[in-house]
């Protein structure tokens, strides 16, 4: 090989190094739309984090870059919710009734004394 001018690159490689990042950039496209479609598709961020090896992070970027999640996942996220807000709702009545029912029971159990 003879000795290069310093800081040319070689027509060749050069012309190597930019078909390389055209097919990287083309594969960046393809997992970004192969991790949105997974989550579409139903699959949670932790599994397919675990599955892809990239952070939850990540896959979450991906996913609301390309339409996640639709309009039909948002709403059946948000009716789960409703249904836990009622739940919660419920449980945190019957934690009272009985709070006050454990006091009626403990104030009638005390004994009073008659008043001369």
């Amino acid at each position: 090989m003879t000795p290069q001018i310093r800081g040319l690159v070689p027509e060749p490689e050069g012309q190597r190094i930019l078909d390389a990042l055209a097919l990287r950039s083309e594969a960046q496209q393809q997992v970004e739309l192969a991790v949105a479609d997974a989550l579409k598709a139903g699959g949670s961020v932790r599994e397919v984090s675990a599955f892809s090896g990239l952070s939850g992070t990540t896959v979450q970027k991906y996913g609301r870059a390309h339409g996640w999640p639709t309009s039909e996942q948002r709403a059946g996220w948000e009716a789960a919710q409703a249904s836990q807000d009622e739940w919660a709702a419920r449980l945190a009545a019957a934690t009272a009734v009985l709070a006050h029912m454990e006091q009626a029971v403990a104030d009638s159990a005390t004994p009073t004394t008659p008043e001369p």
